[in-house]
């Protein structure tokens, strides 16, 4: 009996995290019983920063599992201490209790450590997403005009921000969210200085992301020439979304303040594309963004349409 009530802390939190374990399954398998099926029959397109939220809620969801170790590890070993030195059922010794608090210390260092390293990444992907969001709103609108836009496009290895296609051409656009140093709010803070090479910001120079959106303006050019049978010529636009772009030289691609966009929208190298054209492009668009399946309600595979 007494062995019985030594491990009665233990029992008890292991209890408790066993219960909502079940209660959480006990909850979905009454969900997928009931006879509901989804009013929706297409997935949804890809909205701007569709990844980058997916990536936000895993680091969340590893900040909540960190945080449940904290609470729940350190009360199992103080529980079970509290237990054998009230209880004197076995015979502990010093290395013993030693070995046990610099477990239960170290642990929790492990996981403060792992919490405040993804609270960071955190901060730094939501920055990422919030001008993923800015840029995608303003593109948004040039539906209006009879645009296309696609957000977060994925194929073969590597991802455009957002896509733009009109009869004008089609653009790559890439998002680069950067914060602002606050020195006193001077006009100088807000302004990056471009020169057809290189990105001059207040706190630092940019180099890779000129790159990259050439590169990227490039694969798309050649996946777009695969799926259509013909030469796709696409350009490449670096949007940088509140900041205000000074051009200091002539040259290089397109570095733009999102809301400047239609500044930048002329016709590329003179060719306009037929609608035929834009419709073969935006077919292929289309059926790669838009897979994002409803989540509310399972769907049936037997479903209609």
């Amino acid at each position: 009996m007494n062995r019985l009530l030594m491990y009665l802390p233990i029992i008890f939190i292991l209890g408790i995290c066993f219960l909502l374990l079940a209660l959480l399954f006990i909850f979905r398998k009454y969900n997928e019983t009931k006879k509901r099926r989804s009013p929706f029959t297409d997935n949804f397109l890809r909205s701007p920063g569709e990844s980058l939220s997916r990536r936000i809620m895993e680091i969340s969801d590893e900040i909540t599992k960190y945080v449940v170790y904290v609470f729940t590890v350190p009360s199992l070993l103080c529980s079970t201490y509290i237990s054998i030195l009230y209880f004197k059922q076995l015979n502990t010794s010093i290395l013993t209790k030693t070995l046990i608090l610099i477990f239960g210390v170290g642990f929790t260092v492990y996981c403060l450590w792992n919490i405040i390293v993804s609270l960071n990444k955190r901060r730094l992907f939501r920055l990422r997403y919030e001008g993923e969001i800015a840029v995608g709103q303003e593109l948004n609108q040039l539906m209006r005009d009879g645009y296309y836009v696609y957000h977060n496009f994925f194929a073969d290895k590597f991802n455009i921000d957002h896509i733009v296609v009109g009869r004008s051409g089609v653009f790559a656009v890439e998002t680069k969210a950067r914060s602002k140093p606050s020195t006193g709010g001077t006009a100088s803070d807000y302004k990056v200085k471009y020169d057809g090479k290189c990105l001059q910001f207040p706190n630092g120079t940019d180099v890779r992301s000129i790159d990259q959106t050439k590169r990227q303006a490039e694969l798309l050019s050649k996946w777009l020439q695969s799926a259509t049978g013909e030469r796709v010529w696409v350009r490449p636009v670096l949007a940088l979304p509140g900041w205000f772009v000074e051009r200091t030289a002539s040259g290089g691609i397109p570095v733009i303040n999102p809301k400047k966009f239609r500044s930048i929208a002329g016709p590329i190298e003179g060719k306009i594309l037929s609608e035929s054209m834009i419709s073969r492009i935006v077919r292929q668009l289309e059926r790669k963004c838009r897979d994002i399946e409803p989540k509310a309600i399972e769907r049936s595979s037997k479903s209609p349409g």
